[in-house]
């Protein structure tokens, strides 16, 4: 957690991993204990568990200890086809043999915060099957994962060609967004709904067994060392699962895969010409004179996207671009060509 000065406001920069398994899903043995020391070994500030069809896990001794780390318990369901999959959070209530404009529709009722689960996803290997979000209605989500960390290392997975070289080094196959969920956001946008976009791990550390030899797949301690979604809080509010669930839910946050560099002195907002600004998630009045601002700890190409389209780019470690008009912006940054970092959306209005 570090404090940052992003224009004339101090913000609390948290770290963590969303979309997480434990020990009280059907396709994890991971017990929780392990998962948190997991999460310290990698100094993250929250994670979240979405342990399939259940919220069991808040029940785990692990919880009423002094952990120093915020743990958000939520859980994952998906329709009778197991497609379909849905992050759920505020919610008790488990929803299952549902149909997914049933389940979104009674989870918003309920006020409970949902985002869609790797909603597209490709297959090198046809003994991998894909999870997928199939309708094309627009319901009523908070928002969606554009990076799933599993997902896309599964996409490039085949057994026979390259399965030793991906357990050995899996971080150079888990290279960017797929193209498909950046759409399916921008979809959204375009039709006027402000949903956040979020990057995550959706840790199992499968188990598999070749006679005498075990091993785990994409451990937890492995996966939380890449892709997270940092939030931003301004100072003075509480450090709590709530505002944490909060700045996620409303945008302000961004994906950054820590395996191409750590953000420690990243920020990125639009100010007008008296200094007043806005970070992401948030929206600002058009003015002349306006400029998105950006810093980063180390040289990078940058790139402006305004409505779905790239209309600038730097390669810089600091710097800013001109807005010269209504729009939503955000940032797109890579190094050596590897997806680094990813903003929400800032709205000019």
């Amino acid at each position: 957690m570090r404090l940052k000065k992003i224009f004339r406001k101090q913000y609390w920069d948290l770290t963590g991993c969303i979309h997480n398994h434990t020990s009280y899903s059907f396709d994890c043995d991971v017990a929780l204990k392990n998962v948190i020391k997991a999460a310290k070994e990698n100094k993250l500030d929250y994670f979240t568990i979405n342990d399939h069809y259940n919220n069991n896990v808040k029940n785990d001794p692990a919880l009423k200890n002094d952990l120093g780390i915020h743990i958000i318990v939520g859980a994952e369901i998906n329709d009778p086809d197991k497609n379909h999959h849905y992050l759920v959070f505020n919610s008790d209530e488990i929803l299952s043999g549902k149909k997914v404009e049933e389940y979104v529709k009674f989870y918003k009722n309920v006020g409970a915060i949902g985002f869609i689960a790797h909603p597209y996803e490709k297959r090198s290997s046809r003994y991998f099957r894909k999870y997928l979000w199939k309708t094309d209605e627009l319901l009523d989500v908070n928002g969606l994962e554009i990076w799933n960390y599993s997902s896309s290392w599964l996409g490039k997975l085949n057994p026979i060609t390259n399965g030793i070289l991906m357990l050995i080094i899996p971080n150079i196959f888990v290279q960017k967004p797929l193209g498909k969920n950046i759409k399916l956001w921008e979809r959204y946008q375009d039709n006027g709904k402000r949903i956040s976009a979020i990057g995550s791990t959706d840790a199992h550390g499968t188990l598999i067994s070749k006679g005498f030899i075990k091993f785990r797949v994409l451990t937890h301690r492995k996966v939380f060392a890449a892709i997270r979604t940092n939030v931003l809080i301004e100072d003075g509010k509480e450090i709590n699962k709530e505002n944490i669930l909060d700045s996620i839910k409303n945008g302000n946050s961004y994906i950054v895969n820590y395996k191409w560099g750590r953000p420690y002195n990243f920020y990125g907002g639009i100010a007008d010409p008296d200094g007043n600004g806005v970070i992401f998630g948030e929206e600002i009045n058009w003015t002349e004179g306006l400029r998105y601002y950006f810093h980063l700890p180390c040289m990078a190409k940058i790139k402006l996207i305004k409505n779905g389209k790239k209309i600038a780019s730097d390669i810089n470690d600091k710097g800013w671009f001109e807005i010269k008009e209504k729009g939503r912006y955000r940032l797109e940054i890579t190094r050596f060509n590897f997806g680094w970092i990813y903003t929400n959306y800032i709205y000019v209005i």
